[in-house]
């Protein structure tokens, strides 16, 4: 048996509160932890709900019950698996401002391109040719265009971070992008002080194959940096972990 409805917005918050006090500052902290970013992840499904619809001011736009239990486990899933790594000088071997654009293809080529795997055993595969277009990025057109003006240099500087990710990453999802299987693997990583974007934030590895083959190694797309936590909720609300796909041992 449900419970019954709530009647107005007053009501929600009034009832939000009378059981936040029964329970421990500790408690409350953890249970708001993870509701909170629960309500996040919705908002940003029903902006993405809204703009594939035709929107009427009178017909309000509303989340099924079994979206909003998936947004659940996936915000679960997301606090289980979001483990902090310290980036160490092996890590950090490509910062500073003498790392130029030549050094990052350098290292790309000797150290980043190849045959790989993930923590799982996935294989993976990092061309060359095509591997290095993530470093550069025309703002205009929003295409990754081998110029050394589009080069971004906070993206060679963290090529370390690449196989690491997929090494040591257990906070993994996935989604169908047309014809392919995408994989998108999350770890957080702990900055020196030099940083100029400070301590903490993330980092993203993509990588995609067809979603039919089940011989050949993934393609690595792409990686890049989040710096703010909603941006992240914004991005994992299209994905599902990769733990919740029936035979995602497979996959």
């Amino acid at each position: 048996m449900l419970p019954s409805l709530f009647s107005t917005q007053e009501e929600i918050t009034k009832k939000l509160r009378q059981i936040a006090k029964i329970h421990t500052f500790k408690n409350a902290q953890t249970i708001s932890h993870i509701f909170y970013d629960v309500f996040k992840g919705a908002y940003y499904a029903l902006k993405r709900k809204k703009s594939g619809i035709v929107v009427h001011d009178n017909i309000p736009i509303i989340l099924k019950r079994t979206e909003v239990t998936r947004l659940v486990k996936l915000i679960d899933y997301h606090h289980s698996n979001d483990k902090t790594f310290t980036a160490d000088h092996t890590l950090c071997q490509c910062f500073g401002i003498n790392f130029t654009e030549d050094d990052a293809l350098i290292f790309f080529e000797r150290y980043v391109e190849g045959d790989t795997h993930d923590k799982f055993g996935r294989a993976i595969r990092i061309d060359l040719e095509d591997g290095i277009k993530f470093m550069y990025k025309n703002p205009s057109t929003k295409l990754h265009e081998i110029k050394s003006e589009y080069y971004q240099p906070w993206r060679g500087k963290r090529l370390p971070w690449i196989r690491h990710t997929l090494y040591n990453s257990t906070n993994i999802y996935t989604r169908i992008d047309g014809n392919d299987r995408e994989l998108m693997y999350i770890s957080k990583y702990n900055l020196p002080s030099y940083d100029e974007h400070g301590n903490k934030h993330y980092w993203v590895v993509i990588v995609k194959k067809n979603k039919k083959d089940k011989v050949s190694p993934y393609q690595f797309k792409t990686a890049f940096s989040i710096f703010k936590y909603n941006n992240l909720l914004s991005r994992l609300e299209r994905y599902d972990p990769i733990i919740y796909v029936q035979n995602f041992g497979r996959i």
